[in-house]
């Protein structure tokens, strides 16, 4: 039976960490009768002591998405959201069903869909809601801190609600310290979206986190339903703790294959990958003859799925174990670069 290989999944090509196999492994075989805290107290406290925050200031749910979309209801006063674009579908749709307006702010693909030197600044006129992906998705684009804080600052003191994507922060060169954290984490109105689902390969029970300014997580906590997690997340604390090596070796692994894959891409006649920072690569059609719908429905019949974002010249690729980009790597090569008989 062939293995059907999803590229659409951005989880750690390291797997799940054996303390976190041994830590669900122990809950289900010695726990699973056990009460466990609707509150995830203990998980909480955890996740406030890597931030340095109060537990008030952390919110935890199963999905990234749930997190956003409470956040954003929870804007007292908002009216008006930027949302640079291209970037998840899921923003659009949680901004609208929150009854505000939307302004889009198009990224320029000569720019590789990144954000330009001062541009987010004069984007935000008008606006006092702003959500975006750091590094964003799909242009895997990772803004420095720094750099980020000189376009908000002024913006945030005004009054501005921000909600920071950094889901896939833990993937970057240089990870943590690539977080805009520490520069707004006395601004009452700044939010952070951090997930461990990815990073610790935990599709079996997901697990991500809000921080933030403590009224507005609290105003979020109170909107949400419980349990916000799987109970099987309780005992992942105290493993929590301890995988700071784990995550040297992701940023570590994602570093070295990275420029591989995408050396290899451009191989691929017609095929163009864009930079990268993080752990997975925006790639764009530039021949005729096939469209990204197209090559995915052929990819599919082998088994490898791909997807297709933006619009039909474009699709994603997860990094994968090597032995599985070899498999990518051949049937594009067949796709894109058939050879023509004598």
């Amino acid at each position: 039976m062939v293995k059907i290989l999803d590229f659409s999944v951005r989880a750690n090509p390291l797997g799940t960490p054996e303390a976190i196999k041994a830590a669900l492994t122990a809950a289900i075989c010695e726990q699973y009768d056990a009460p466990v805290d609707p509150d995830f107290t203990a998980l909480r406290q955890t996740i406030a002591l890597r931030h340095g925050v109060q537990i008030g200031q952390i919110a935890v749910s199963q999905r990234e998405e749930e997190l956003i979309a409470l956040l954003a209801a929870s804007a007292g006063g908002a009216r008006r959201a930027l949302l640079p674009v291209p970037c998840p579908s899921s923003y659009e749709r949680v901004l609208k069903r929150c009854g505000l307006d939307v302004k889009t702010f198009a990224l320029p693909l000569k720019h590789n869909y990144r954000i330009p030197r001062g541009a987010m600044a004069e984007a935000l006129d008008g606006c006092d809601l702003l959500i975006f992906g750091n590094p964003a998705f799909p242009s895997a684009a990772l803004m420095p801190p720094a750099e980020l804080l000189s376009e908000l600052d002024c913006w945030l003191a005004g009054g501005g609600w921000l909600i920071l994507d950094e889901r896939a922060i833990d993937f970057t060169y240089g990870s943590i310290t690539n977080s805009l954290w520490s520069g707004v984490r006395r601004e009452a109105r700044a939010a952070v979206i951090r997930s461990f689902t990815d990073s610790l390969a935990l599709s079996l029970c997901p697990l991500s986190y809000a921080v933030g300014g403590e009224s507005w997580i609290s105003a979020l906590r109170a909107r949400q339903f419980a349990p916000a997690l799987s109970p099987l997340a309780h005992y992942l604390a105290p493993t929590l703790e301890h995988i700071m090596p784990f995550r040297s070796s992701t940023v570590d692994v994602v570093t070295r294959l990275m420029p591989r894959l995408i050396g290899r891409l451009r191989r691929i006649s017609g095929l163009h990958p864009l930079p990268s920072d993080a752990n997975w690569v925006l790639c764009r059609i530039e021949r005729g003859g096939i469209t990204a719908p197209e090559l995915a429905a052929r990819l599919r019949r082998r088994s490898i799925l791909i997807p297709p974002c933006i619009d039909e010249r474009h699709f994603t690729l997860g990094l994968r174990v090597p032995i599985e980009t070899d498999r990518f790597i051949k049937a594009a090569r067949e796709i894109l670069m058939p050879k023509t008989k004598a």
